[in-house]
């Protein structure tokens, strides 16, 4: 992707270090050796390999720590990890690197961020974002009482919910939203589940429960307002940018892998893929390989621009992933038989991509979003007169 892509002219020596160090280190016999079990989630002492080995912190300032390669940098990293043939340790990272990462730097309070910030990068402390409540009517809730502030909820499918140190919750306080820093080791705090996942087996993900959790008041690490919701929508847009990267990976893997195998499977006295059915359907996921790399390019110079990207970005995340979703379909069936065993390339790529579908907002979510927007556009498009009528009709 950054290699040959439009992005390739703004590496520099830094990013291609990274990418020559990430490329030979993440493989798939790697992965193997700190999963818990065959096909299990990282071990705990996973992380501080990784950031002995200089993965933590790529996109962050070098005087916070980091090595100062911004958002290319995390899209280097992403491309490396793709290697391990496993979502589920990007996903890890991006929370890490990206989300835990950006909520201490731009925290209310500095001293959260120097609180919390060095452990991340030393890999001694794991983090999660808790977002996910049982349903619009049970989400968590925390009042401030005197000097404290008292948290209760619970929070579901929330990526290294059972490995994490440090949880960010969001939560509604004293009746507006905000981010809270919570240590797992506080009272209160407890993993009621660990979920059996289809894919993106290599990281964890939880339900933790918050029962009366009592907190300094000082653990607000953003609340409502404006710069509340930018920053939210700074660093959700970050993630779900990543994740249609890995998306567009995925499908790049499999676009090889069955280009391949159709070229040396017959069928009918000749190749599988010179069947026009086939042809026509890899030649359209062809088209959706070059309009994915393209989309990508131009939603990390908006961000780096520092211009609102909230819909744009969302739309790019569900096309990446569900483009990616309908090859992984496609190859599967391709293969024959062969594609519903469980050590069909592309079926473990199907399994991979399930759990992109979840991550960073499910894909209803991001229809939601570029529908909202468009609805807004078009009201902001009308004319005065339209505008007239329109508020005439009642």
């Amino acid at each position: 992707m950054l290699t040959n892509s439009v992005l390739s002219a703004e590496m520099t020596d830094g990013h291609h270090d990274l990418r020559a160090r990430a490329a030979e280190y993440f493989t798939p016999e790697w992965l193997d050796k700190w999963r818990t079990a065959p096909d299990g989630r990282l071990r705990r002492e996973t992380w501080r390999e990784l950031a002995a080995s200089g993965f933590m912190g790529v996109s962050l300032p070098r005087e916070l720590g980091g090595q100062g390669l911004g958002l290319l940098g995390a899209l280097v990293l992403g491309e490396a990890l793709a290697g391990v043939r496993d979502g589920g340790i990007a996903l890890a990272m991006h929370v890490q690197n990206e989300i835990a990462a950006d909520w201490l730097v731009s925290a209310r309070d500095p001293a959260l961020r120097d609180r919390y910030l060095p452990g991340l990068l030393a890999g001694d402390l794991v983090a999660c974002q808790c977002d996910t409540d049982p349903s619009a009517e049970e989400p968590a809730t925390a009042t401030t009482e005197g000097e404290e502030i008292v948290l209760t909820g619970r929070k579901k499918f929330v990526i290294n919910g059972a490995t994490a140190d440090l949880c960010f919750v969001s939560a509604v306080l004293d009746g507006a939203p905000a981010i809270l820093a919570v240590e797992k080791s506080t009272p209160g705090v407890r993993v009621t589940e660990v979920y059996d996942k289809f894919g993106t087996r290599s990281v964890d993900s939880a339900q933790v429960e918050f029962d009366r959790v009592r907190l300094p008041a000082d653990r607000v690490v953003s609340r409502s307002g404006v710069s509340q919701l930018m920053r939210w929508n700074r660093v959700m847009s970050r993630m779900r940018l990543l994740i249609a990267a890995d998306a567009f990976l995925t499908h790049r893997a499999l676009l090889e892998h069955i280009t391949g195998y159709v070229r040396g499977r017959n069928l009918g006295g000749r190749p599988l893929g010179a069947w026009p059915v086939n042809s026509h359907a890899l030649a359209r996921a062809r088209a959706h390989q070059e309009l994915m790399e393209a989309g990508i390019a131009d939603a990390y110079r908006r961000v780096t621009a520092g211009g609102s990207t909230v819909p744009e970005i969302a739309e790019l995340k569900w096309f990446c992933v569900e483009k990616a979703n309908e090859l992984a379909v496609l190859c599967t069936d391709l293969e024959g038989g062969a594609g519903y065993m469980w050590d069909s390339v592309s079926l473990r790529a199907h399994a991979q991509l399930r759990g992109f579908r979840m991550s960073g907002g499910s894909q209803t979510t991001m229809l939601t979003i570029a529908n909202h927007s468009m609805a807004c556009r078009a009201e902001l498009e009308l004319t005065p007169a339209d505008a007239g009528r329109g508020r005439g009709r009642g």
